[in-house]
């Protein structure tokens, strides 16, 4: 949330003060921001149950390979979920290529 200065109505910024975050302003306001810490811990945890169900994450050799789920039915068993990256497979002015992978039956096909 984006809080305003009383005094000047310029942008408070969060600042860290021995370990408690506070909302400052350059004309010296300040004021404490109690509410810091369960909105971190709550921005967190909704990144971690995105991540959960919306990321595949492929590890080959020494790379990790994350690529996102979407609703894409495959031409060969019509499962609706599919893992999707895009490549570019031609020229720079050309547009990249879309590629797809069943989470079914591994099917892999392409989009141009």
């Amino acid at each position: 949330m984006v809080c305003f200065c009383p005094e000047c109505s310029s942008l408070l910024r969060e600042k860290n003060v021995n370990g408690t975050y506070i909302l400052a302003c350059r004309c010296g306001y300040e004021e404490v921001n109690a509410s810091h810490e369960a909105d971190l811990k709550k921005k967190i945890e909704k990144k971690k149950n995105a991540i959960r169900k919306n990321l595949v994450v492929i590890k080959e050799e020494d790379k990790i390979i994350v690529h996102p789920l979407v609703s894409k039915y495959c031409p060969k068993c019509n499962h609706k979920e599919a893992e999707a990256w895009q490549e570019q497979t031609r020229s720079a002015d050309e547009p990249s290529t879309s590629f797809f992978k069943c989470t079914k039956c591994k099917h892999t096909w392409r989009e141009y």
